[in-house]
């Protein structure tokens, strides 16, 4: 069982590498970073949202299929209004005409249908069931909320770097920079954070908090029946 994944940086490599090897623990699976390249925990090629929607757009799309069984594409929507992302996060009520914030499901929809539309359309014919989007509103630590808070906030999707920090510091762990992510520190914090996802479980039960996260969560039983 290999997986590719095309992630924004390191940090959401991490995460989302650690989320595939709890849950298929039992088949062993093998992942491999195709964008950004990361060597020893360093990024080598330039990473962030923009180079994901540019790599789904790539003809050489389809040789990641070669070699795995399945891609995983990961997004934040923290910066999806800005061109040439160009998903907003509001739209006009039909009826009042105001402008409203999208739900969280609506936000979902209109990024993975950005994506699928990037994606040449033979490729995606081909291997549509063998891609998986992990779309994070608006940032992948708003998935880690949860094992650290038990009230309201465990669902929080904005400023989620700086409500997952307040419990860090709280808890006398280093917190992690907005501007540098990826320092011997932020790794070693991310390390920490994500040992306390122990079994498939332990994530399902985070993901129940994050409707954006039990998608992905939900997509990856699919592969657990398909292989069994």
């Amino acid at each position: 069982m290999k997986f590719a994944l095309i992630t924004e940086g390191p940090s959401e490599h991490r995460i989302i590498k650690h989320i595939i090897a709890k849950y298929f623990k039992d088949h062993d699976p093998e992942i491999n970073q195709i964008q950004p390249k990361i060597v020893n925990e360093k990024q080598e090629t330039t990473g962030g949202w923009n180079e994901v929607l540019k790599y789904c757009e790539r003809e050489e799309l389809k040789d990641i299929f070669v070699e795995n069984n399945y891609l995983i594409v990961q997004i934040d929507t923290d910066q999806s209004q800005i061109k040439p992302f160009n998903i907003s996060h509001t739209k006009q009520n039909a009826e009042t005409k105001e402008v409203v914030n999208k739900t969280i499901g609506e936000l979902y929809v209109d990024v993975v249908e950005k994506l699928k539309g990037l994606i040449k359309p033979e490729i995606l014919a081909a291997h549509s069931d063998k891609i998986f989007f992990a779309v994070c509103i608006h940032t992948i630590e708003c998935w880690l909320l949860p094992l650290y808070y038990s009230n309201n906030r465990k669902s929080e999707t904005r400023n989620c770097l700086g409500t997952l920090n307040t419990e860090l510091r709280r808890q006398n762990i280093d917190t992690i920079p907005m501007k540098d992510k990826n320092n011997s520190k932020s790794i070693r914090t991310y390390e920490t954070i994500l040992r306390d996802w122990r079994r498939k479980r332990d994530i399902i039960n985070s993901a129940q908090h994050n409707p954006a996260f039990k998608k992905f969560t939900d997509a990856l039983n699919v592969i657990e029946v398909a292989d069994d």
